[in-house]
């Protein structure tokens, strides 16, 4: 993904140059990761000629956001408290403008559902 959002528009050889030497990551794989993001409709593919080029569907930001909702999603079914335990325990190890920030937001979350 972030060889395409770097590189826009890009066939699986562009994708391949995009990655360090010592990687040593197959064109086989490249092709076997980008037709499963054609499949989970993360990106776009079209042909031309003998060549397939693939085109992200979400910008950067977009994309965090909708990995991380799916993963906080499947992960609060499991425990909700344990992982906002967890989460909170890491975002407390950030420095403190990251802390106020999150402590505003809870406090907004709470004010916006006390108001409902």
């Amino acid at each position: 993904m972030e060889a395409l959002w770097n590189c826009g528009e890009s066939s699986v050889r562009d994708i391949l140059k995009a990655f360090p030497v010592n990687k040593n990551i197959s064109y086989s794989a490249v092709i076997t990761v980008t037709n499963r993001l054609v499949n989970k409709g993360f990106l776009k593919r079209k042909k031309v000629r003998k060549s397939y080029f693939y085109t992200p569907i979400y910008d950067k930001e977009q994309f965090f956001e909708f990995v991380s909702k799916k993963v906080m999603e499947g992960a609060s079914e499991l425990s909700p408290h344990s992982v906002m335990a967890h989460f909170m325990d890491y975002m407390a190890q950030m420095n403190l403008d990251t802390l106020e920030y999150f402590s505003k937001l809870i406090e907004s979350k709470r004010q916006n559902k006390s108001q409902k």
